[in-house]
């Protein structure tokens, strides 16, 4: 089991300080629960939890981003598709109304000559 110091603990956030090269961890850091700087081996407070390192498969992680990705792309791939069907539905709707006053218009036009 971990030692209960406030550098293990997840609301302790180190102070660091600039090197020539890099930046160095000081042995103080902030505590954001008490929002006061505090030792990093001075021991826990009530508020202690304890970080945990989780460890990560990456072919799992790579194979879930995937399975993700693949979802999203299969819903735009759908919204994509009845955008189309939508598209070409008020498309033959206007052609189909655009022959039936054509029609209309002819048929008027010849009442008008056999009238004549």
């Amino acid at each position: 089991m971990s030692e209960k110091f406030c550098y293990n603990c997840r609301f302790y956030k180190p102070y660091y300080t600039k090197g020539t090269i890099r930046f160095d961890k000081c042995n103080l850091g902030l505590c954001l629960q008490t929002k006061t700087t505090i030792e990093k081996h001075s021991a826990a407070c009530q508020s202690f939890q304890c970080t945990y390192c989780v460890r990560i498969n990456p072919k799992q992680a790579a194979l879930s981003a995937l399975t993700e990705n693949l979802n999203i792309i299969s819903e735009l791939k759908q919204i994509l598709e009845e955008d189309e069907e939508e598209a070409l539905e008020a498309f033959l709707y206007e052609r189909n109304r655009q022959k039936q006053r054509e029609r209309e218009q002819e048929q008027r036009r010849k009442k008008q000559e056999k009238n004549t």
